[in-house]
């Protein structure tokens, strides 16, 4: 037995030569280590239908898809506080030194959840953690694995944690059912906007993003929801995201939130749906809604000292639905990295509204908890360039059990009539259950 297979490792072999390299790990002074090989893993594999956490899935538009599976090293702060409506200083500072302490050619994970109120003040809920498994499949169809292994591992738990993870990889089983969702009363929730609007007319805010959840019928693996989303919105970043908590997201979102490449960073500012007519024409609501959203994407990247701002602005297209989009360039300093960036940003006013903290506190008594939903999820780089990528999460899905949840919301503003937003937000789940209702493509 060779333990190599025609497109890389056999499991079981892959993991005694893991046992072999860590032999050797614990003899040498740096004691860490990325190890990456190709795996002859089932064709079309994925983790998606099995317990394991944390997990994150991870496409971006037209790009490879990628899982991460477990914890090398997990960072022991779990929740964000502001000051002044930006992160905490001590928080961050906590955050950026734990990432500067991992050296390795590898990608941390970042999930952030939807701001709380709690005890006067406001949370953001987040890990930030090392997986000890990425897979990326690659275009001929190999698995490219990178596995995390560090001295203080015990050779012994890494080895059982190994094997549990490779064993859960399993082929997707295709379906053909068709996903039919039926219509919605909107009466219910142009009630709730309405009140929300007269609240920002009387001054309590200038802006809030409301949403609702949908239930959608029969039940569904995930690895065919995954697939189908996959498939039908290939401009989109694809992320599945599983929490030890509980909390879970499966979506399709066209909202970068900010990367940063080299010397060079890329921000969005996406507010504004409608058809491509009603965009293009001369409409104050959505002037208005954009121009917010624009404004404190830019205020807040001048105040991190980015320089040489520029805004392109353009319609776009999210499968059936067309947005206001601007893309915001900059240049950043050496110093200033993608995880700031991102917690500075989060969430836009795209997001939740403006003032931020009064808006929190007017949709708290008329949402469900949004757990994940319009939180933000990540890949920073090890490596100290502060590089990284981090995108919304939005237009998906939830599972409770065996229970799918579409969740989509509307930016409110004090000259909003009421119907038109529920039916903006009507629109907008159609979109996702468009996503997810096709058979196997």
């Amino acid at each position: 037995m060779t333990g190599r297979g025609p497109r890389g490792w056999q499991p079981v072999a892959f993991v005694e030569h893991v046992r072999d390299v860590l032999g050797e790990l614990n003899r040498r002074h740096d004691r860490r280590l990325v190890l990456r090989a190709f795996l002859d893993l089932p064709p079309d594999w994925t983790s998606a239908d099995t317990e394991v956490t944390p997990r994150v899935a991870w496409r971006p538009p037209h790009g490879l898809p990628a899982e991460a599976l477990g914890v090398a090293k997990d960072c022991p702060l779990t929740e964000l506080r502001w000051q002044d409506d930006a992160p905490h200083p001590d928080d961050l500072t906590q955050l950026r030194t734990w990432l500067a302490q991992q050296p390795l050619l590898m990608d941390a994970l970042l999930v952030c959840g939807a701001p709380e109120l709690r005890n006067g003040g406001v949370v953001v809920p987040l890990q930030l953690w090392v997986p000890r498994l990425w897979l990326v499949t690659q275009p001929d169809g190999r698995a490219e694995a990178s596995l995390v292994l560090l001295g203080e591992d015990d050779p012994d738990a890494v080895m059982v944690e190994l094997r549990h993870l490779l064993a859960l990889l399993q082929t997707t089983r295709h379906a053909t059912d068709s996903l039919h969702v039926a219509p919605v009363d909107d009466a219910r929730h142009t009630h709730v906007i309405d009140e929300l609007v007269t609240l920002m007319r009387a001054g309590q805010a200038q802006k809030v993003v409301w949403s609702r959840v949908q239930a959608l019928p029969g039940r569904w693996l995930r690895s065919t929801l995954a697939e189908r989303m996959r498939a039908s919105r290939p401009d989109a970043w694809v992320v599945d995201v599983q929490l030890a908590s509980g909390q879970n997201l499966l979506c399709a979102t066209p909202e970068l939130l900010v990367a940063c490449r080299a010397g060079q960073l890329i921000a969005t500012a996406l507010a504004g749906t409608g058809s491509l007519a009603q965009l293009n024409a001369d409409d104050p609501r959505l002037d208005d809604e954009h121009g917010r959203v624009r404004d404190f994407v830019c205020e807040r990247l001048t105040a991190l000292g980015v320089d040489g701002l520029e805004a392109h602005a353009d319609i776009g297209q999210a499968g059936p639905l067309a947005h206001r989009r601007t893309q915001i360039t900059g240049r950043r300093t050496a110093s200033l990295d993608a995880l700031t960036v991102a917690l500075t940003l989060h969430p836009t006013p795209a997001l939740l509204g403006l003032p931020r903290a009064q808006a929190l506190a007017l949709l708290e008594t008329t949402e469900p908890p949004r757990a994940l939903y319009g939180g933000c999820v990540g890949r920073l780089a090890c490596d100290g360039s502060g590089d990284g990528e981090v995108v919304v999460l939005l237009r998906g899905v939830t599972q409770t059990g065996s229970q799918w949840h579409a969740r989509a919301g509307a930016g409110l503003v004090p000259s909003s009539v009421a119907g038109d937003e529920a039916a903006e937000v009507t629109q907008k789940i159609a979109a996702i259950v468009q996503s997810l209702a096709v058979g196997t493509p």
